[in-house]
């Protein structure tokens, strides 16, 4: 090899190791700087479900196995890592249990270690103190925890509902998994019903599905429907007749169950307090349900509309025969 060809070798061997330790080394000050803001850092809570209170907001993390993370913010959404702290309380059948939120130093994030998450929805009440003020709220979590519902309001996302629609009753509609569903509760008794709707949105046969709902209101409460007479609809009663200002709904099938907070889509903030917006559920209603014909084969009800030729305002099953030239009419009488 020519010298000058060796020389040239030899500096750019210099040019490249020069230019490695320019970009690789640190002195011992911006080594400190970087580790301390890594440290100092809040560790992000992937997903979570944020309620917003007056004076800044909550997400929530909790997980299947009742593991919880929480990170409390300020209203421009800088994490609040100082002078914070809460409790919260699992509702079962067995008793309640309560459990700390306690801050982790390193990360900024509240946690707790609370029972699994076994029912179909648990009510998980919170009270979290900042800097002396309290935000309190009430979760209701499914089995596979708040991920469930983040991923149900996915779901929900990829099937939109006319902006404003309401369902046939006049209540709300919601996507559910691969349903929809209207609920509906009345003003006068507090009888609140869920009718599974069509892609025409049209009540039809409720079947093998089994609902319930968690209300959120001036109170909060876990209401179980049973089927309704025809299996039109999923009935109950609300104890307190007004409009939630967050419901959850769960409609669990032989296989699986979805589950929705009804309103909420990723990301956006759940509102509470007393500028939450209400759902129109609760409606004076003269439960006007037309339902979808089904099948038609011998031994089959076939269910038709409240608003039939006679105008009595009943129910009416029509039990087909299964005899050729023989047609059964048995009437019940549904309030």
């Amino acid at each position: 090899m020519h010298a000058r060809s060796v020389l040239s070798v030899v500096a750019l061997t210099t040019l490249i190791a020069g230019s490695s330790l320019a970009a690789g080394c640190k002195s011992e000050a911006e080594v400190s700087v970087a580790e301390e803001s890594v440290a100092a850092a809040p560790v992000a809570i992937e997903e979570p479900l944020t309620e917003e209170h007056d004076g800044g907001s909550v997400g929530w993390d909790i997980a299947a196995d009742g593991n919880v993370k929480a990170i409390v913010k300020t209203p421009d959404g800088k994490p609040i890592d100082k002078d914070v702290s809460g409790t919260l309380t699992w509702k079962a059948p067995g008793g309640d249990r309560q459990v700390p939120l306690v801050l982790d130093a390193k990360t900024g994030v509240l946690v707790a270690a609370g029972p699994k998450l076994e029912a179909d929805l648990t009510e998980v009440k919170y009270n979290v103190v900042v800097a002396g003020k309290p935000w309190n709220g009430v979760l209701h979590v499914p089995a596979g925890g708040t991920r469930v519902i983040v991923e149900g309001a996915k779901k929900a996302e990829k099937r939109p509902l006319p902006p404003g629609k309401t369902g046939p009753n006049g209540g709300v509609i919601q996507v559910v998994g691969d349903d929809v569903v209207e609920v509906v509760a009345d003003k006068a008794s507090g009888q609140v019903r869920v009718y599974v709707l069509n892609a025409d949105l049209k009540p039809i046969p409720v079947g093998d599905r089994k609902i319930k709902l968690g209300f959120v209101g001036s109170g909060s409460e876990l209401i179980v429907l049973n089927p309704g007479p025809g299996g039109l609809y999923c009935v109950g009663t609300v104890t307190a007749k007004v409009n939630p200002t967050k419901l959850t709904v769960v409609v669990a099938h032989p296989t699986h169950a979805d589950v929705v907070l009804v309103g909420y889509r990723p990301g956006m903030h759940v509102v509470i307090g007393p500028s939450a917006p209400a759902l129109n559920v609760v409606v004076a209603t003269t439960w006007n349900v037309g339902v979808v014909k089904v099948n038609t084969t011998p031994g089959v009800v076939v269910v038709h509309d409240d608003d039939d030729d006679d105008d009595d305002g009943h129910v009416h099953v029509h039990v087909h025969g299964k005899h050729k030239g023989k047609h059964k009419h048995r009437h019940k009488h549904w309030h």
